[in-house]
């Protein structure tokens, strides 16, 4: 008897284990989705899924598995964004262009993306710039300010999606810390943060 208690808690440990796991990474692409192609695709919950750039025929295939909308955060000397954007709303996608440098993110930015997520009308959206950085970047700074996230948790996220730039990684800090309700001292900015670049 006492070895089934045993092992029943032993899986209820894993058990919560993995739920925790579940609520701080996002969900990989399922294996039938009709996205798998896109570089770092990942449904982070039912408002966003989050990668790289997407092919032509990618947002065809996005359209297909539901999305409404489109939020991109290259800039447009980084590739063709106007056929994006064309290619978009000829399949009746929505198409929000937020242009973020990497080296220099602006908050104003940030304000716009907030903006965008907070219409439910939009969603499921699927936001995209080259890579996931700038992506993994902006959504670590709502999850802490809209979804009330430790931004440690937050920044284990944003890692797995895509982080890996230190001046977005500051920056995402630098924008909880200003706009944060909470204690100045419950924030770390990223001058008191710990981790690695």
């Amino acid at each position: 008897m006492k070895t089934n208690v045993g092992v029943r808690s032993l899986s209820r440990g894993f058990a919560t284990i993995a739920l925790a796991a579940a609520t701080i990474l996002p969900a990989a692409v399922s294996a039938g989705s009709t996205c798998a192609d896109i570089d770092k695709f990942y449904w982070i919950d039912e408002r966003i899924a989050t990668g790289g750039q997407p092919k032509p025929g990618e947002l065809a295939a996005l359209k297909k598995e539901g999305f409404r909308t489109i939020i991109n955060l290259r800039e447009p000397s980084e590739y063709d964004s106007a056929a994006e954007a064309a290619e978009a709303r000829r399949l009746g996608l929505g198409y929000v262009s937020i242009p973020v440098r990497t080296a220099d993110p602006k908050d104003e930015q940030v304000d716009t993306f907030l903006a965008a997520m907070k219409d439910p009308k939009i969603w499921p959206a699927f936001v995209h710039c080259g890579s996931g950085n700038r992506v993994a970047a902006f959504w670590m700074i709502h999850r802490v300010l809209v979804d009330g996230w430790e931004p440690g948790n937050a920044e284990q996220e944003a890692r797995f999606v895509g982080l890996k730039s230190a001046n977005l990684r500051e920056f995402a800090y630098e924008y909880i810390c200003r706009h944060s309700k909470a204690e100045p001292r419950s924030v770390p900015c990223a001058n008191r943060s710990a981790g690695t670049d």
